[in-house]
């Protein structure tokens, strides 16, 4: 972690500052150690170069604990985190903790090449960026949900922004390939995006793909999310849609089927014991990888073909049936989230440029807003105010 990264990252908990600790004595870099926050007398780790700014404990605090018990005790009066998660955090982030670090050291996301992901940005997301001068784009940007890390290197690489945040709840981003880590510019940070560690109006843009719908309340999230805009900057967020779902294209009867398997299947998935799980999602990615079925599997065998290997099957089905939540939302329900929050909705995506693309139908609700200037931050921690932290 760069040492530049603490003018901006804050305490979970209380939004103190936060100072570190580092265990490996580094000048540059902070590999090891401790984010420590005096002001409510907890110490956060530092692992791999990645702060954990969690407000609960995990396994991973006891794995700390354990291999770091003398520098631990050094801190006097500071203890790890002891509060509790949001509703089905810790499921939420065992699943898509298994699920990323399956592509770890793979150069594809889901479906899509590294390229893939810069022109899926640059073309049907974020295409509002063409019309903004050079001097006038983003140089702080959120990135709320970056899986292993590969989304946010194209989002650098579309906004150019300078100084980039990406979160996630996965613990994946401590296994995050060679290339990812000491990125200039770049700080990625294990955290809830209903507890994130920054300010209000701390970022020229906020964005989030495909991550609010994985949680207890997708409004909630989006309220949490929205706040870290500063005024006149920029949010995109992309969930799923109400009217349409994952599958492959293909007729009404085959979209049935595969939405009443996903019904069926993923309240029992999501919720087996890990084991379990794990041998489910072995056998049927074999299946799968072998008659690819599945609308990202088909996709990416049919795009990538021998790049496309089993594991990006398994993948691709975790992503489909293990999460606990998968919320969809419409056009308007969405277009209302922006509008409370004090923003101007400015941009919908493009699904004549996804098909272009790729060859496939757009799926989804993406939009963009410019929260307006004077416009409130709205309620921070909304979350808070109905749900026990």
């Amino acid at each position: 972690m760069q040492p530049e990264a603490l003018t901006t990252l804050r305490c979970p908990t209380c939004l103190g500052t936060l100072r570190p600790v580092d265990f490996g004595g580094s000048d540059s870099t902070l590999e090891a150690g401790l984010l420590l926050c005096d002001a409510c007398a907890t110490a956060f780790p530092v692992q791999a170069g990645v702060p954990v700014l969690l407000r609960f404990a995990t396994p991973f605090h006891s794995w700390f604990a354990s291999r770091y018990a003398a520098e631990l005790a050094a801190q006097e009066g500071h203890s790890l985190p002891s509060g509790t998660p949001r509703p089905g955090e810790e499921a939420v982030q065992e699943t898509f903790t298994d699920e990323w670090s399956l592509t770890s050291e793979d150069d594809l996301s889901f479906s899509y090449s590294a390229e893939q992901l810069i022109e899926l940005n640059r073309r049907v997301w974020l295409k509002w960026l063409d019309d903004v001068p050079e001097g006038e784009r983003p140089n702080s940007l959120l990135n709320v949900g970056c899986g292993a890390g590969m989304e946010t290197i194209a989002l650098r690489e579309v906004t150019g922004a300078r100084q980039i945040f990406a979160v996630d709840l996965n613990f994946a981003l401590l296994d995050r390939r060679p290339e990812f880590r000491d990125q200039p510019g770049i700080t990625f940070v294990v955290c809830s995006l209903f507890d994130l560690p920054f300010e209000t109006a701390s970022f020229d843009m906020v964005y989030s793909q495909g991550v609010l719908h994985h949680t207890h309340s997708t409004e909630e999230a989006f309220r949490s999310v929205a706040p870290r805009t500063r005024p006149g900057g920029h949010l995109f967020v992309w969930v799923y849609g109400l009217d349409d779902h994952l599958t492959p294209s293909g007729s009404k009867l085959v979209k049935r089927r595969h939405h009443l398997a996903e019904h069926m299947s993923r309240p029992l998935i999501s919720r087996a014991p890990r084991p379990i799980r794990n041998g489910i999602f072995k056998v049927l990615s074999a299946v799968a990888h072998l008659r690819p079925r599945g609308g990202h599997a088909r996709q990416g065998e049919a795009v990538h073909g021998d790049r496309w290997s089993r594991l990006n099957t398994e993948h691709a089905l975790r992503d489909w049936l293990s999460p606990r939540y998968a919320r969809r939302h419409g056009y308007v329900e969405v277009t209302e989230w922006f509008e409370d929050a004090g923003f101007a909705v400015i941009d919908i995506q493009s699904a004549s440029a996804y098909r272009e693309l790729f060859g496939t139908p757009m799926f989804g609700v993406g939009m963009t807003g410019r929260r307006l200037e004077g416009s409130p931050a709205g309620r921070e921690r909304a979350a808070e105010s109905s749900v026990p932290a």
